[in-house]
């Protein structure tokens, strides 16, 4: 069935279902005694209620126009700020990532100091149903403010910077908007409404804190408003807030990164024995390779002997208390072990969320102009975020001018005429200190006409400015005093086209304790320097609407909206003098990340009434929408989207809308200056030992390619050089379907909706990797094709380096594509009892499909099938619930989270819910995460003037689920990408509130 006819049958298959609950409905209606007009307030939508509060009419999320309910033909979920109290919820990110539309997939959530994230370190984002944060778009009151954050990548407002104290609520569009709000709202979006006014000075503290020491939260906020006569209304409030740092070290699901198999038959871990130096057999974590002086010719590896006696012979005689390891042994019982040092003290301050500090103020102006609305809002805030780690330091010295390890040799075959070569691995500590400084102002015009001309319209200006200004800093090694062998004569420092030459080490690198990192600071001396890099972001933004009623109908009046807006947006970013310079190891160099661009849109909107007070049809209403768009750079285009929302009775209504949307390129997509970096051969190249592999189209192409079938991919690591798409890229595109029923029956206070959705999005932007360019070129079946073309392989008669790969471009492009479809059900339940006035809330997500396509359909990747629905990160069921009973000055609530179960076996060739062969043994890899409830519970006092609510999160104390090292982690064992369980641990959180 194609996507046309599927979608029809779902809308008929809803309207049939919606036909046949009526009846069923208004058969259990006919009792008088059940037939009470109550006022259903939910956080699904706004039911219709009495006639009184049918004639106020308010814009909602995803409209031009005034309605007279939050009767939609696009679902909305509203979150409001009492949530947060009740749940012990201490920032704006945490309120948005909880929910049952960002828990099913990835966030980022200041958890990912070892990634190269957008944003930068410390920054918080949202993403809905997985589709990527650039595709979710926020508002401040049905504004767009401009993104924040660091480094050149910065796409999506950092949440960081809304400061929760002044949120009312929260109305989350379930489906695409482009054409009511323009780029980015794609699979959603997301408006913070905030307090409109303040009736007294107010203050307010927070803190939450675990149970086990790290990772405290405290926030203290303030708001104050008054009046002026009775044409002006002004608020201003302000919030600190203080995230302390969790280390690794602080919970033992994060402290010890292992193997983690387990044997055969299920019993326990198999994981290998630590029979090194540092003396515990059962202290098997990886955390950090080091201690270890590797021969470059040999491949000889030095590592601290367990009794403390250099080798008798070889390398390892000029290395105090060193000797050859034994790669992975046994014990006699047949228990694998290993001799390497991957672990030590030292690491215990690694951050796994780091220090974040904020500050902000917020103002707002509501002033009455004589018939016109004349309202303000500025915002100011600061984050200041630090973060601890470690690094490998791992260059090649060697004999004359870079002789890093003369010292220490007494073997001629290594003096100082022979050219010999030494890899040593030494611990490096890593500081990064990050403050963003966030600027936003929105002012609107808003008012009608005199009687007599355009009655029932409406106009409206606005206009908004934004700018963040973000320092980045941290400690780096510095290639010109690497000693690295590997540059010597191959890198350009000081960038004036010339290789230079580097500089000898001032230290003997094969020094014990620079090995060990007792010395570490003796090691940061020498080779270590400090850059701080810059980043500005502004954007400015206009918006005129018209909006009201051209003619009436027999079901009620024609809504009309047009409007335009110009929109300019820009990007500066500078990096440190190191990074633009290239004396930087280990890391990639890059340039300024610099550019401007603009667009102009028009768009209108209608609401058409069809049908009013007929049999199955109380109310039926189309809405359409169109937008054309024109951008400096990135294209033009128009979009479109319709609806249908249908008040069969007044206890159901079905609704469908169909749109379609755009994306355009984000400034560092298009502006992003070549950044350079190195892979190794093996990571990249799928050529490598081909004859191996079960793909026939790596097969095929790599032997058209000349590339031997045993080539093994030894050499030099290749250069990736990766850059913005500029004027070449285009906007992404998108179709959202939806259609889904709404039940509000009389004979209880309940509220029940459920919605289907569809998302597909082609030609996504994206940079693709070194390893996705090199494998598009042999592993689609034409070949050569155009990603052959973006990297260089030399030729077999190479004397150095022959077959390997090298200058690999790695262009920001217009490839991926993505499709998703599934069900939101979400359900409000409030009943009065004697004792109290129960509220039961509850919102479910089930992803039936998630398809990520990066090339074509003839591209083999080796995977069954690009469905990554139900793996790690993308779990197929996520939902929340609460249960709250409100008795007169108390409330009690009992909240609960749910994540499914996650699996990512179908990545893997092999079979991993089988034994598989590990070493020399057997056992079982654990590549799944299980679902887990996570439940908290809290109690509230409300007084006169005082508010006191105490609870805990995570009462039963639930830990992220473990993985084996096959899968890629944050820290420990915890899967990198599954953000939706709970790092933090069960905590008590308590909330003071005072009104004066």
């Amino acid at each position: 069935m194609n996507r046309r006819a599927f979608r029809l049958s779902v809308f008929g298959s809803v309207a049939i279902s919606a036909l046949v609950l009526s009846g069923a409905v208004n058969a259990q209606e006919a009792d008088p005694a059940s037939t009470e007009d109550d006022t259903v307030i939910s956080v699904i939508e706004e039911a219709p209620a009495d006639a009184e509060s049918r004639q106020e009419k308010i814009v909602v999320t995803g409209s031009l126009l005034a309605r007279d309910n939050f009767a939609s033909s696009s679902p909305i979920q509203v979150i409001t700020a009492e949530v947060a109290t009740l749940e012990g919820l201490v920032d704006t990110a945490a309120l948005l990532q909880g929910s049952s539309l960002a828990s099913g997939s990835t966030q980022l959530n200041n958890t990912f100091q070892n990634f190269v994230t957008n944003g930068g370190i410390g920054a918080q984002t949202i993403d809905l149903r997985g589709c990527g944060d650039t595709r979710t778009l926020v508002l401040i009151d049905g504004k767009r403010p401009g993104p924040a954050g660091t480094r050149g990548s910065i796409a999506a407002l950092d949440l960081n910077v809304l400061p929760q104290s002044i949120i009312s609520r929260v109305e989350i569009l379930k489906d695409g908007a482009s054409t009511i709000y323009g780029s980015d709202a794609v699979c959603g979006v997301v408006n913070i409404i905030t307090r409109d006014s303040v009736d007294s000075l107010e203050l307010n503290f927070q803190a939450t804190r675990p149970f086990d020491s790290g990772g405290e939260q405290y926030s203290v906020s303030g708001a104050y408003g008054f009046q002026l006569g009775d044409f002006a209304d002004f608020t201003i409030s302000a919030e600190y807030r203080l995230s302390e740092e969790l280390d690794t070290s602080q919970r033992d699901y994060l402290d010890c990164a292992r193997d983690y198999v387990r044997s055969e038959n299920g019993t326990g871990l198999i994981d290998r024995l630590n029979f090194s130096a540092q003396g515990d057999p059962n202290q098997n974590c990886s955390n950090l390779y080091h201690n270890t002086a590797i021969d470059a010719f040999t491949g000889e590896r030095l590592i601290p002997s367990p009794d403390g006696i250099s080798g008798a012979t070889g390398t390892g005689a000029f290395i105090p208390g060193y000797r050859p390891r034994v790669g992975t042994g046994y014990t006699a019982d047949g228990a694998a072990y290993f001799e390497d040092i991957l672990d030590g003290p030292f690491l215990d301050n690694r951050d796994f969320i780091p220090r974040n500090e904020n500050i902000s103020l917020f103002g707002t102006a509501d002033v009455d102009l004589g018939g016109i609305a004349w309202d303000t809002e500025l915002l100011f805030s600061r984050r200041e975020t630090s973060v601890e780690g470690w690094r490998q330091f791992f260059p090649v010295v060697g004999s004359g001018s870079l002789c890093g390890f003369c010292g220490y040799i007494d073997d001629p075959t290594y003096d100082n005429a022979a050219g010999g070569l030494m890899q040593i691995v030494a611990p490096f500590p890593t500081v990064d200190d990050i403050q963003l400084d966030y600027y936003y102002a929105s002012s609107s015009l808003s008012g009608g006409f005199s009687p007599g001309i355009l009655d029932d319209w409406s106009w409206k200006i606005d206009g908004s400015y934004s700018r963040g200004e973000g320092s980045y800093g941290g400690n780096e090694i510095l290639l010109s005093k690497s000693g690295d062998w590997n540059y010597d004569g191959v890198a350009d420092i000081d960038g004036d086209g010339v290789a230079d030459t580097i500089a000898p080490p001032s230290i003997d690198f094969l020094n014990p304790d620079i090995l060990s990192g007792a010395a570490v600071n003796d090691l940061v001396a020498a080779i270590g320097g400090y850059q701080t890099g810059n980043t500005v972001y502004e954007q400015t933004t206009f918006t005129g609407v018209l909006a009201g009623e051209v003619f009436e109908l027999p079901a009620g009046p024609v809504g009309l909206g047009l409007g335009a807006e110009y929109r300019e947006f820009s990007i500066d970013d500078q990096p440190g003098v190191l990074t633009q310079g290239g004396d930087i190891w280990g890391s990639s160099t890059a340039g300024p990340t610099k550019g401007t661009n603009s667009v102009s849109e028009v768009f209108a909107e209608i609401n058409v009434p069809l049908f009013k007070g007929a049999p199955l049809a109380e109310d039926v209403e189309f809405a359409g929408s169109v937008r054309a768009f024109d951008y400096d750079i990135g294209g033009s285009g128009t979009i479109y989207k319709v609806g249908l929302n249908w008040q069969i009775n007044p206890v159901l209504r079905a609704r469908s809308s169909y749109g379609t949307s755009y994306r355009a390129p984000a400034l560092f997509e298009l502006f992003l200056e070549d950044q350079t970096g190195f892979q190794s051969q093996t990571s990249i190249d799928p050529c490598v030992n081909w004859a191996d592999t079960t793909n026939p189209n790596i097969r095929a192409n790599c032997a058209a390619a000349g590339v031997p079938d045993n080539y093994t991919g030894a050499g030099s690591s290749a250069l990736v050089i990766t850059s913005g798409g500029g004027e070449l890229l285009e906007p992404e595109t998108g179709d959202t379907f939806t259609a889904g029923i709404i039940w509000t029956p009389t004979f209880a206070d309940l509220n029940i909706a459920v919605d289907y959705y569809e998302i597909e999005i082609q030609d996504q932007i994206t940079s693709l990797t070194a390893g996705q360019i090199v494998g598009g070129c042999y592993g689609t079946t034409a070949y050569p094709n155009d990603f052959c073309s973006l990297f260089e392989r030399a030729p077999g008669t190479a004397t150095v380096g022959a077959y390997k790969v090298d200058n690999i471009q790695a262009p920001t492009l217009n490839v991926d594509s993505q499709s998703q479809n599934g069900i939101d059900l979400e359900v409000r339940y409030t009943n009065e009892f004697n004792f109290g006035t129960l509220i039961v809330d509850g919102s479910v997500n089930w992803a039936f499909e998630r398809y990520i396509n990066v090339f074509g359909s003839d591209f083999v990747s080796g995977i069954s099938d690009n469905d990554f629905n139900g793996t790690i990160g993308y779990p197929s069921v996520v939902g929340d619930a609460s249960v709250r009973l409100d008795r007169g000055d108390w409330t009690y609530t009992w909240f609960t989270d749910f994540i499914g179960h996650q699996d990512d076996n179908r990545y893997y060739s092999a079979d991993y819910n089988d034994p598989q062969a590990y070493f020399a043994l057997t056992g079982r890899y654990k590549v799944y995460t299980e679902a887990q409830w996570t439940h908290g519970m809290s109690v509230r006092w409300t007084g006169d003037t005082w508010t006191l609510t105490g609870g805990i999160r995570n009462i039963f104390d639930e830990h992220p689920p473990q993985v084996s090292d096959l899968v890629q982690t944050s820290a420990g064992n915890t899967p990198a990408a599954a953000t939706g369980y709970d790092v933090r641990g069960r905590r008590a959180f308590v909330n003071v509130s005072k009104k004066f």
